[in-house]
């Protein structure tokens, strides 16, 4: 009788045994299956949250300069970005070669980088950025062909002008002399005659013809 009670007892203290393994003691590979899984999660979620950080970060950025809300061309404000890094980069090597004559960042880099700003629909930016060649260089006909361009978008046709007879004083009439054209109809845009035709007069002398402006300063 003691023997079939020990028996029993022995049977139920195995079975309890068995049961506390599986539900208390978990397998060690199970355990570091699981481990190496929560480990995993806490990686992901540490990698989103950094990405979102990095978002925030590069929106607040460049929502000082422009609005981001106006971007419509993924394109623009992928070459934008390319641009201003490559200004960047090029003014740190200048700052820390020393400011030398021949590390000055590229006008091109300005020029590009103000262009799709206007693209994007930032032409206060594109002013500010194209002046910024002037930082580092006293001349660029470029830059003020495109300032003078934006200012005639922006119906500010006196101070395209201004930025036109730069390019004339500065390179000479020579080699700019189309210019007059471009002054002659801002002029006209304006409704002044006199210096219309004081414009489109040196075109003239220059072998230019427009029928537009010669009809303008026909009528009466």
């Amino acid at each position: 009788m003691k023997k079939g009670f020990l028996i029993i007892i022995s049977v139920l203290m195995v079975i309890l045994i068995t049961v506390a393994y599986f539900f208390f003691d978990k397998p060690q590979e199970q355990q570091e299956e699981e481990q190496q899984q929560e480990e995993e999660q806490s990686e992901e979620q540490s990698e989103e949250q950094e990405e979102e950080q990095l978002d925030e970060q590069t929106e607040e950025n460049y929502s000082k300069n422009y609005d981001v809300s106006l971007i419509v061309n993924k394109e623009y404000e992928k070459k934008f970005i390319e641009y201003q890094d490559k200004l960047e980069e090029a003014i740190k090597v200048y700052e820390e070669g020393g400011f030398l004559e021949e590390d000055k960042p590229p006008a091109d880099f300005f020029i590009e980088k103000a262009r799709y700003a206007k693209y994007l629909g930032q032409t206060d930016w594109a002013i500010e950025i194209l002046n910024n060649v002037f930082d580092y260089y006293d001349h660029s006909s470029v830059a003020w062909n495109n300032l003078a361009k934006i200012y005639e978008d922006k119906k500010d046709y006196i101070k395209a002008n201004e930025y036109y007879q730069q390019i004339i004083d500065v390179f000479s009439e020579r080699l700019y002399w189309n210019l007059y054209s471009y002054m002659a109809k801002n002029t006209m845009l304006i409704d002044s005659k006199i210096k219309t035709q004081e414009y489109y007069e040196k075109y003239q002398s220059f072998g230019g013809y427009d029928g537009e402006i010669e009809d303008y300063l026909n009528t009466n």
